[in-house]
């Protein structure tokens, strides 16, 4: 048997369809390409644990199908970025305490009998692994289907602060959230893989050090150093890019913050909304707490109310969820659902994390909530949008489980 179609006896798998990254790794400064970056983010999703090691396993032709690649060139271009892959140097710092850690993403990368096989090192595993809190998940459809890596970097950032939707109950978030300050044209350089953060030794530990103004001028010839050009070639494209996207939960507009005696341009605040184009937004649409008489509500909303809701466990619900994007009526329909019992809530989330990409997690977590599954073995994804194809995903699901039964008392 070849080495690829081994399978190990214990093998923990993530999210198929999703990449879960700490925001510290998001918010990291490292130079990528686009071509690598987005099969990082396949080889993340597609990531286990095998005798301690993380590591995936990924054939050309889940390559060539979520990079929409065509040809015999993937050998070639497989070869080259796991030169870049194995040089990448991530970088996070922490300024107010002046503390950073430095360490490489991979440790190694092999191609075989069409596998690409890529080993993560120890550092990397509790920023993409079995991740609890402060973490982001997000679409690896998403993330694959943009064409800038400066929009790529954008995306990531702001979709960082998703969740603060619901949690600040508005329409428009504020990015950095004040009282901080905005980002600076330098720092926001490095974080959005403008320029190289490891382009050398001096820069490097400036960067280190969070002083991305001075770690800037030792970059010869940098790109984009008129304020003009970075604002037409960088921020002009990833808005212009997300506002199109159809796949994208966000768009952005930006305010120039200016300083000093002649007005120069230093520092970027962001202002995200969610992107109407979008068709797949992985919550419902917002409703305040309290329904207003003859608001319009999903009929599997209303279909949930059974039980009065304790709302003091609200809290601890919205814990489970981390940073997954939940509304405070999404949490009371699961409250009601589950008889107020948020480790019941926490089984089916946990199941929902073993599974492929789901549209709508709320309406899969109902279901799974009502009809047990997490006491069965682990169901197949549910990506239905509504409560018929719910329902449908339900009924095969329960006809294999009779026809297995069958098979057994037979």
């Amino acid at each position: 048997m070849k080495e690829t179609q081994k399978k190990p006896k214990e093998k923990q798998l993530l999210d198929r369809d999703t990449v879960s990254r700490s925001n510290v790794l998001i918010e990291s400064k490292s130079s990528t390409s686009l071509f690598e970056r987005k099969l990082l983010n396949i080889a993340i999703a597609k990531a286990y644990v095998e005798d301690g090691e993380l590591i995936a396993k990924v054939s050309t032709k889940d390559v060539k199908n979520y990079l929409h690649i065509t040809g015999n060139s993937i050998y070639s271009r497989l070869k080259e970025v796991s030169k870049e892959t194995l040089g990448h140097v991530v970088s996070i710092e922490d300024d107010e305490k002046e503390n950073f850690i430095m360490f490489n993403v991979v440790n190694k990368c092999e191609y075989r009998d069409g596998v690409f096989t890529t080993r993560f090192t120890k550092e990397m595993k509790p920023h993409i692994y079995n991740l609890k809190k402060d973490y982001t998940r997000m679409s690896l459809d998403v993330l694959c289907s943009f064409k800038s890596l400066f929009t790529t970097r954008v995306y990531e950032i702001l979709r960082t602060q998703y969740y603060r939707f619901d949690r600040e109950q508005c329409d428009q978030l504020i990015v950095p959230r004040p009282p901080k300050n905005p980002y600076t044209i330098a720092e926001l350089k490095f974080t959005l893989n403008v320029v190289d953060a490891n382009a050398s030794k001096a820069v490097k530990r400036l960067v280190e050090q969070g002083r991305f103004e001075e770690a800037l001028a030792e970059i010869k010839d940098a790109p984009f150093e008129d304020w003009r050009n970075f604002r037409r070639k960088v921020l002009e494209v990833a808005k212009k890019e997300l506002e199109e996207s159809e796949y994208s939960e966000i768009c952005f507009d930006y305010e120039p913050v200016k300083s000093g005696k002649g007005g120069k341009v230093t520092g970027i605040r962001f202002f995200v909304k969610k992107n109407p184009k979008c068709i797949h937004h992985s919550d419902l649409q917002r409703m305040p707490s309290g329904e207003e008489e003859g608001e319009e509500i999903a009929p599997n909303v209303l279909a949930a109310k059974k039980t009065p809701v304790n709302e003091k466990l609200i809290l601890e619900v919205a814990d489970i969820f981390g940073n997954e994007p939940i509304t405070i009526q999404e949490i009371k329909v699961l409250l009601q659902v589950s008889d107020n019992q948020p480790d019941v809530i926490r089984k089916a989330f946990k199941l929902s994390q073993e599974q492929a990409y789901i549209n709508n997690l709320v309406g899969w977590l109902r279901k799974c909530i009502e009809e047990k599954w997490y006491e069965n073995e682990k169901v197949s994804k549910f990506k239905g949008k509504t409560l018929e194809e719910a329902q449908m995903t339900l009924d095969l699901y329960q006809e294999y489980i009779e026809e297995r039964e069958k098979v057994k008392k037979e």
